[in-house]
């Protein structure tokens, strides 16, 4: 069952279903409590005069059949009467297969039952004792000496079939059967309408969503024209339109800076051996040029690299491993590949990690990591300026802070460093050979493994802080 309309009609005629069948049982189970009541007062009131016509007679009760009301016919009150040890005084002829309920232990009140009378089925019956006064003169000598109970008891039993009473439940059953089919259908053609108006707003978003595609994502739907159960999912599916365009966005400005970049390197490389082709060139001029071209293919294959790794780890697809890092060491190893560099612009180079502190992390991933940190700080240092790695431990996890001395950030520029390839400054970076790239490779490396990376920077210089998550 795929359809949302179906599924409300048969879940509200599913209820309706419950509630009419509910109502039909009770209607039925109440009419027939009140007709047995009915009908048990009428036999007990029966019995009753039928009792008025019982009479002691040589010291014996008696009863007259010509005295019996009613018993001309099978379905006439049937009657019945014994003596107090089971014997039968007098019984209807009429209906002989009667089965005539037991007289119980105490039936001084009227005891009702429901018995079986063969082929014609059932009956209601009524027992009780009635006790008949002795008269002082019905005995004469010994023998009413003898006798010293003043009562006889006599049990009396009257039943009427239910033939009647359940001809009435099956005119009653077939009346609530054709009314409940009725509302049922008048329920199922209100539950079709209203199922119909309720999914109305949904064909009202859907039809809004229909026109968002990949060049047209700026359309948003109104939540508050919407009833407030709708209101939340309209939100969401805004805040996912909203998501969609600026992942759309930063893939546009993604392509056109990523084209941008490997255009100007390619045509360098093509410039520079459109001039050697011009003319005859001496040994020394070929090995400048492929020189220069070296150095402009280096340029594109870290751009290439560093988009690789982004990509990979967008689609969660890059090699990660997790070692145990002892972080004094390895912060160590990354100072000493930046010494060149740092010695050729009087940078001074220094850390301050607390003893034994490990980390757990992909060594590849953290070196390259805190390797564009630490160059970046080293390239845009002042001269004999410094750069201070630290590390230690703190409630968030490991904190690791790489501070320079360097000629700052401004601060309208600190939201956007971590852009790929968003340049501060695009003519020094183009001379001191970034790619654009180091900071976004930076924090998504730290992200993946559910860190952050944050930055601060004024005159005095930038700092830039990893919060490595404990595992």
């Amino acid at each position: 069952m795929h359809s949302l309309r179906l599924k409300l009609i048969v879940g509200s005629l599913a209820v309706l279903t419950a509630v009419i069948l509910s109502f039909d049982a009770f209607l039925l189970i109440a009419k027939r409590g009140a007709l047995l009541d009915v009908l048990d007062s009428r036999l007990f009131a029966e019995s009753q005069s039928l009792a008025l016509r019982l009479e002691i007679a040589g010291g014996k009760p008696s009863f007259d059949p010509a005295d019996e009301a009613g018993a001309e016919s099978a379905a006439s009150p049937q009657v019945r009467i014994a003596a107090a040890n089971g014997r039968t005084i007098y019984q209807s002829p009429q209906v002989s297969d009667l089965a005539w309920p037991a007289v119980p232990e105490r039936a001084e009140a009227p005891v009702w039952k429901t018995v079986n009378a063969g082929r014609s089925g059932a009956w209601r019956a009524v027992t009780w004792v009635d006790r008949l006064e002795i008269d002082a003169g019905a005995g004469a000598g010994e023998q009413a000496a003898a006798r010293p109970e003043t009562t006889i008891a006599v049990v009396v039993q009257c039943a009427e079939s239910l033939a009647e009473t359940k001809e009435e439940m099956r005119e009653l059953a077939s009346l609530l059967a054709l009314l409940s089919l009725a509302a049922f259908l008048i329920a199922g053609g209100g539950s079709f309408l209203l199922a119909g108006r309720a999914l109305r707003p949904i064909r009202r978003i859907n039809r809004a969503l229909a026109g968002v595609s990949e060049t047209r994502l700026d359309g948003r739907i109104a939540a508050r024209e919407f009833d407030r159960e709708l209101q939340p999912l309209i939100e969401q599916l805004n805040a996912a339109l909203d998501r969609l365009q600026k992942g759309f966005q930063r893939e546009r400005q993604f392509t056109s800076d990523a084209s941008h970049e490997l255009r100007t390197p390619v045509a360098s490389i093509l410039n520079s051996i459109e001039v050697l082709l011009r003319r005859p060139r001496t040994e020394p001029e070929l090995v400048e040029a492929h020189r220069d071209n070296w150095q402009t293919a280096r340029s594109m294959q870290t751009i290439i690299e560093g988009l690789l790794l982004l990509a990979r780890m967008d689609a969660g697809k890059a090699p990660m491993a997790e070692e145990e890092i002892p972080l004094a060491p390895f912060i160590e190893d990354v100072l000493a590949a930046a010494a060149p560099e740092a010695e050729a612009g009087s940078v001074r180079l220094a850390q301050a990690v607390d003893p034994g502190l490990r980390i757990l992390a992909d060594p590849a991933q953290l070196r390259l990591a805190l390797s564009n940190l630490v160059d970046n700080a080293v390239r845009y240092n002042r001269p004999r300026g410094s750069v201070t790695v630290t590390a230690r431990t703190t409630e968030g996890g490991t904190t690791i802070e790489v501070r320079d001395t360097g000629i700052g950030i401004l601060p309208a520029e600190l939201p956007r460093i971590f852009e790929r390839f968003y340049r501060i400054d695009p003519s020094r970076t183009e001379a001191t050979g970034g790619s654009g790239l180091g900071l976004s490779i930076v924090q998504k490396v730290v992200e993946t493994r559910g860190g952050r990376v944050t930055a601060a920077s004024d005159s005095s210089g930038s700092v830039f802080t990893i919060i490595w998550p404990r595992r």
